[in-house]
């Protein structure tokens, strides 16, 4: 309850009219004091309030701002200046294809919290936790090995978090850690061959969650959440094992199986080298029971699990510019066969109209990126219902 402090007189008329006041004169130990019914008000956060203007109402930008975690990075700025590295330690390395070329590193990343109690309070967290930051697919992380970088340094490569928030909620829910996992390949360079390489009880660091998740370039408060509750349709397109991590937290997502088994249509497309170096095949069937729509796109399929790969991480393999343009190339055809040219046609992997279908772009490069919003903007999509995972574009 608010106190507010008036004359004696004005007490006296707002008695008089009682019937019709929203102040009600209550006995005090001070004269003319009286108890005024606070008008009820909600907070609204800085980011909020300078984005008043914007596209949207209030409630909707209040609805997505309330979705990030305490401990966020939310801008290019704070991942220059505010970068926090913890340490994790490796709980598992599995082979996530075929050949095991490529890997799902299990982190538990430090995450000890003291409890307070006092007269009043019975185990209050004395700080956050933080897997609590972790809440949308799409966000991801800095990780490098020890001591291969100052301390404030901000991370050179982000990595797509692949466990969904609620899994990894569910599994640090009993334990002093926060449980999450990424996925690193052989083939993607000299870093991501150290951390595959990694086994139980190697040590790493990372930072603290980053992005707000899959989002639209133009609107960073337009993401998959608002595009579930304006139930649209979903279509979800990736490329290499980078580009399926970040697809994978989306499609295991609670939220995202029910908005599929509402009756929304939800398909996904995914472009790879080669049937044996494939990412996560055995979690396939278990989409499409829940009525989503997987098609894998390869653009190497008579290729031997020991050839060398192409595509890899989706921005080319070892090999130097001219193999990485002719799979760029080569990737921009299948992904136009998938959309335009297969049965159905392009209305029948949006599910409906093309206006009604919201696009999820993951590990695509640059240049293929925008091609590919191009050649969808101009098939009816809107600009701001392509949605792009952070560690791409942040």
């Amino acid at each position: 309850m608010a106190l507010g402090v008036c004359s004696q007189t004005h007490v006296a008329c707002t008695a008089s009219q009682r019937q019709g006041s929203a102040v009600t004169p209550r006995p005090s130990r001070a004269p003319g004091l009286a108890i005024v019914a606070p008008r009820p008000t909600r907070s609204v956060s800085v980011a909020v309030a300078t984005n008043r203007g914007r596209g949207g109402s209030q409630d909707d930008m209040d609805i997505h701002e309330t979705k990030l975690g305490p401990n966020v990075i939310a801008s290019v700025k704070d991942l220059k200046s505010g970068v926090k590295w913890g340490t994790a330690t490796v709980v598992r390395n599995d082979a996530a294809n075929l050949d095991g070329s490529v890997r799902v590193l299990h982190l538990s990343v430090a995450d000890h919290v003291d409890m307070l109690y006092g007269r009043r309070v019975k185990g209050v967290p004395d700080q956050s936790r933080w897997i609590e930051s972790y809440t949308i697919p799409g966000q991801c992380v800095g990780v490098r090995v020890p001591g291969s970088g100052e301390a404030a340094a901000p991370p050179q490569r982000l990595y797509a978090i692949a466990s969904t928030p609620y899994a990894s909620r569910r599994d640090s829910a009993y334990v002093d850690a926060s449980l999450i996992e990424i996925v690193v390949e052989r083939t993607a360079g000299a870093a991501d061959a150290a951390l595959a390489d990694m086994g139980p009880g190697s040590q790493l660091e990372v930072t603290q969650v980053i992005g707000r998740g899959f989002c639209s370039l133009l609107d960073s408060y337009n993401g998959l959440t608002h595009a579930m509750e304006e139930g649209r349709n979903l279509v979800l397109i990736g490329m290499g094992s980078r580009g399926l991590a970040a697809l994978r937290s989306a499609l295991n997502w609670q939220p995202v199986l029910a908005h599929a088994s509402s009756g929304r249509s939800v398909a996904a497309l995914y472009v790879a080298h080669s049937a044996g170096r494939a990412a996560f095949v055995t979690e396939w069937d278990s989409w499409r029971e829940a009525g989503m729509r997987l098609r894998p796109l390869y653009t190497h399929p008579n290729a031997n699990v020991d050839d060398e790969a192409v595509v890899g991480n989706g921005h080319g393999g070892g090999g130097g510019g001219t193999e990485q343009q002719l799979d760029a190339g080569r990737a921009m055809e299948l992904l136009q066969y998938g959309l335009f040219m297969g049965e159905g046609g392009f209305e029948g992997v949006c599910g409906g109209s093309a206006g009604s279908a919201c696009f999820l772009l993951a590990g695509l490069p640059g240049e293929l990126a925008s091609g590919l919003a191009k050649q969808l903007s101009a098939k009816g999509v809107a600009y701001d219902h392509i949605l792009f995972a952070q560690s791409d574009f942040f």
